[in-house]
């Protein structure tokens, strides 16, 4: 039909989401919407079909804990072609707090290199580590998952705490539980790498792993 064919050639809008993956409850995420021609338009905004304030072609949401919603946006200009097809339905659910699960530790020696991994089901975090207090400054900060203590002395002995850090401004997750991290006695002279996993999980997805090799 003529409005059917109307529809069909009107540009197309599509909806993205910032960070990807798994949200959690308090993380800030950045909507962008893309239409495919034209540069004029102002940005229409819809959650759960209700229309929000026109606006820029980013939308940035602090998801809550109980948040389940479906957003879609809309071109709109003067000039003919007056508006874009309106986007697809972009799901956003949050996932819930974060709680920790940590193995069960093994005995420690002096000269022992001892691994801490902390993950967390999602991508692009930075993570913090912590020792004995976790309102001190981290001892060190890495882009991957996991922290490396090599051949440990008693003075290393303590709690380490982790937490992940993503976005701008930066989320943070809650701290993990402490590793208690023990050493005693003098190694026999075998080398010896304990890895520990830390997770940092949705609570309805907790679980617990580790290997001591």
């Amino acid at each position: 039909s003529f409005l059917s064919a109307m529809s069909m050639s009107l540009p197309t809008a599509s909806v993205s989401v910032s960070p990807h993956g798994l949200l959690y409850s308090g993380e800030t995420v950045t909507l962008k919407c893309d239409i495919s021609d034209y540069t004029d338009w102002t940005y229409w905004w819809y959650r759960k079909d209700q229309l929000q304030s026109p606006g820029s072609p980013s939308k940035t949401i602090n998801t809550l804990s109980d948040q389940v919603s479906q957003y879609q946006c809309q071109g709109r200009r003067t000039d003919r072609p007056q508006s874009s097809q309106r986007s697809d339905f972009l799901h956003i659910s949050v996932t819930g707090e974060f709680t920790i699960n940590i193995s069960n530790q093994k005995d420690i020696l002096t000269g022992d290199s001892v691994t801490l991994t902390c993950t967390v089901e999602s991508s692009g975090w930075r993570f913090y580590w912590y020792r004995h207090r976790q309102d001190s400054e981290p001892v060190t900060t890495t882009s991957g998952s996991s922290y490396t203590l090599i051949q440990v002395s008693v003075s290393d002995g303590g709690q380490y705490r982790c937490r992940a850090g993503r976005g701008d401004p930066v989320y943070y997750t809650q701290f993990s539980e402490p590793v208690h991290i023990l050493v005693t006695g003098e190694s026999k002279g075998d080398w010896r790498y304990i890895h520990t996993y830390i997770h940092l999980l949705p609570l309805i997805r907790g679980r617990v792993a580790g290997a001591a090799v």
